[in-house]
């Protein structure tokens, strides 16, 4: 069958319709996801101006939402450095460390940046009180070249991995340092949610169902 014989079957007439109503429901989904974005960005920006409060007394099973805590170390883990840092044009690492809190819960903090050559450096964690932000994990690099580990410079933290070597419950996310230890620069702390993206998807998306619309009145009238 050749190809103007195929766009006269009524196969290709119904094609396009509910193509179009596909394309027209990842744009209305696409849409939600902006909205609850919006809406993860404003949270985030609001636990930025809270008070910190007690990580330790915070329920071992919340999700972090950016919220500013602090807390007290009762041990640590060793440290890793994450590779692949970028922080104002400029490459570097960030040391993370796994510490216990009061209630015998863990937790990773980034203890902040080091610009390259960055030496081995770990200096003892303060007796004090350490402030910071309680963010979700970042992302962890899924490429087969991708190191992950829990010790020495790695491409990523292996998490699983970490949770069953230590000796209590490994809580979500990751506290961000700030003000950071000496001679570790803050990493920056954004909201991960980017609502414009998703905006921009549900546009994309509503105008190819409408060019689907378009071609599928056209099209028959064409080839008739």
């Amino acid at each position: 069958m050749s190809k103007l014989a195929a766009l006269r079957t009524p196969c290709w007439r119904c094609a396009l319709p509910w193509l179009a109503l596909v394309a027209l429901c990842w744009a209305l989904w696409q849409w939600q996801q902006g909205v609850q974005a919006g809406q993860l960005q404003v949270a985030f920006a609001r636990a930025a101006n809270l008070p910190p409060q007690a990580l330790a007394e915070v329920a071992q099973g919340a999700v972090p939402q950016g919220q500013r805590v602090w807390l007290a170390v009762r041990d640590s883990a060793a440290s890793v450095r994450i590779a692949n840092a970028w922080l104002q044009g400029r490459e570097g690492v960030r040391q993370w460390q796994a510490v216990q809190l009061a209630d015998g819960s863990w937790v990773v903090i980034d203890r902040g940046w080091l610009a390259r050559p960055a030496g081995v450096l770990l200096l003892p964690l303060p007796t004090g009180r350490l402030l910071g932000r309680w963010v979700p994990r970042p992302p962890t690099p899924a490429a087969p070249p991708a190191r992950l580990g829990l010790s020495g410079e790695v491409d990523g933290l292996d998490w699983p991995a970490l949770a069953a070597q230590l000796p209590g419950p490994l809580r979500q996310g990751l506290v961000v340092l700030d003000p950071a230890l000496r001679p570790h620069t803050s990493w920056p702390v954004t909201a991960a949610a980017n609502p414009a993206w998703h905006y921009r998807q549900a546009a994309l998306a509503l105008l190819l169902a409408l060019l689907l619309l378009l071609l599928s009145r056209l099209l028959p009238r064409r080839f008739a």
